[in-house]
């Protein structure tokens, strides 16, 4: 045989292709992405760092074949086989070390594909895709491929690459933000991340080429794998001070700064549309999002009289972490960065539209907090009827339920609390008020009577009893005494 290791290779690359380490790994990895994102709206700018992330899992998977696969030679009486092959033992390590990574890289393209496709479906995507992210999820397989190979070769044994995935798992989560690993997960900010995609993709390929190379040097200090081992450990240092010194990668270092409590939660959300009368600011990459505010706020604007329109407040975009600027939370509703998808915008359009319902109507919205910390009661008050009748307009009302949640005393300790959550937030509120909304939202003249007696109905002091006469509805069910703070 003239070529034995084209012959090779090909016959390497059908055996890696068939293993079911790949496969099983790969339909894990797309089936728990489906899962765990089905319900959210994505960001490209981070679902593509995620999307590359995940290939660690298929990643192992060419790790421990390609170990198995180099470990042939060192079996029970496979020296005395292979010696009289008519192939040396680097033309084989060669072959396995091109073989499995190219497998690798085989079964995580398509997964990868298929992952981002199911972002497509009933979505509204935002931010932005870099291929050069996806690419380097590609040749992160390659190289935990070729790791697997050079642990087999200089350590004959099957604990190396288990061990060695259990490291390079452990050291991404031990260190999530250092740029000298293969793969840095997703910065979680409100903005794009701020990466360093191209120097980096440059990095995980040196490390391919110094992982091959030490996997070749098992078999001598031969001209090429030594040439080969330290051109790539040059390349590693250069693409590694690239990557550590390039601007998006010092910029990237000052995540820190970001998430300190010092920052306003809603710097940055600058881009700003005024639609139907409600001003609506989101962060940049976001924007494409403001017409789904829209949809679940609209249709509450419109169920108020015109002349209380003006006094409603604004929706500004807010990130996980920071402080809220009084400035800002004192004339708007905050909103995050997640949105459902599949049925769970649902849920995402009558959180919006309640705490709008709940401004319009006069009740405690958003960041207020009517009754402290444990939140206020609204049963009782003919409000709590229309802001139920105003979330209606988007989605069905549903039953207010409660929450445990701790809070610090002033003594340093800490006490247990059950905070009411509903639609309209921390504002609690009974069946009787909730189907009084529900026979409104029955009745076509529901709106003519209530803009007809909104300032009596939204006043505070309006009790619901008091409200029946006006509303054209007759007394089915007594509201129950407040079990907290009445909301004032």
């Amino acid at each position: 045989m003239k070529r034995p290791l084209p012959a090779l290779i090909l016959k390497e690359s059908t055996l890696a292709l068939r293993s079911p380490l790949l496969w099983a790994l790969a339909l894990v990895t797309v089936a728990g992405r489906i899962v765990t994102t089905w319900k959210e709206m994505p960001d490209w700018s981070g679902e593509t760092v995620n999307t590359a992330t995940s290939a660690l899992v298929i990643g192992a998977g060419a790790m421990l074949a390609g170990n198995l696969a180099i470990l042939r030679d060192a079996r029970s009486d496979a020296v005395e086989l292979t010696e009289a092959l008519p192939v040396r033992p680097q033309t084989r390590t060669l072959a396995v070390l091109v073989a499995y990574p190219l497998a690798g890289v085989l079964v995580a393209a398509p997964a990868m594909g298929i992952q981002l496709g199911s972002l497509l479906i009933g979505s509204r995507p935002t931010g932005h895709v870099d291929v050069r992210e996806l690419v380097t999820g590609l040749l992160l397989v390659a190289l935990m491929g070729a790791l697997g190979v050079a642990a087999g070769c200089w350590i004959p044994g099957l604990i190396a690459a288990p061990i060695g995935i259990v490291l390079f798992f452990w050291t991404l989560v031990q260190f999530p933000s250092t740029w000298l690993l293969p793969v840095v997960p997703e910065l979680k900010l409100a903005i794009d991340p701020v990466r360093p995609p191209g120097w980096h993709l440059l990095y995980v390929a040196a490390l391919f080429l110094l992982a091959g190379s030490v996997a070749l040097l098992r078999h001598g200090r031969r001209p090429v794998p030594v040439i080969t081992a330290v051109s790539g450990a040059a390349a590693v240092v250069v693409a590694g001070a690239l990557t550590l010194n390039s601007p998006a990668a010092k910029a990237a270092a000052q995540v820190g700064d970001l998430r300190q409590s010092t920052r306003s939660a809603t710097a940055g959300a600058e881009h700003c549309r005024e639609l139907n009368t409600t001003r609506y600011c989101a962060f940049p990459a976001y924007a494409a999002w403001i017409p789904l505010w829209q949809g679940a706020v609209d249709p509450v604007v419109a169920a108020v009289p015109e002349a209380s329109r003006d006094r409603l407040p604004g929706i500004v975009q807010r990130a996980a972490t920071g402080v809220l600027d009084p400035a800002v939370t004192g004339g708007n509703i905050l909103t995050t960065t997640s949105w459902g998808r599949n049925g769970a915008e649902r849920a995402s359009r009558r959180t919006l539209a309640a705490q709008m319902a709940a401004a319009a109507g006069g009740l405690p919205w958003g960041t207020q907090r009517g009754g402290g910390p444990q939140g206020c009661d609204a049963r009782g008050q003919a409000r709590t009827i229309v802001a139920l009748w105003l979330i209606g307009q988007v989605e069905q009302p549903v039953a207010a339920t409660t929450k445990r949640t701790s809070i610090r005393t002033d003594d340093g300790g800490q006490s247990a609390l059950e905070v009411p959550r509903s639609d309209l937030g921390s504002v609690d509120y009974g069946e009787a008020e909730l189907g009084y909304a529900k026979q409104l939202l029955a009745q076509p003249a529901a709106r003519e009577r209530i803009w007809e007696h909104w300032a009596v109905l939204t006043a505070p002091t309006t009790t619901v009893d008091q409200a029946l006469p006006l509303l054209g509805l007759g007394r089915s069910n007594a509201s129950a005494e407040p079990k907290g703070t009445p909301c004032e």
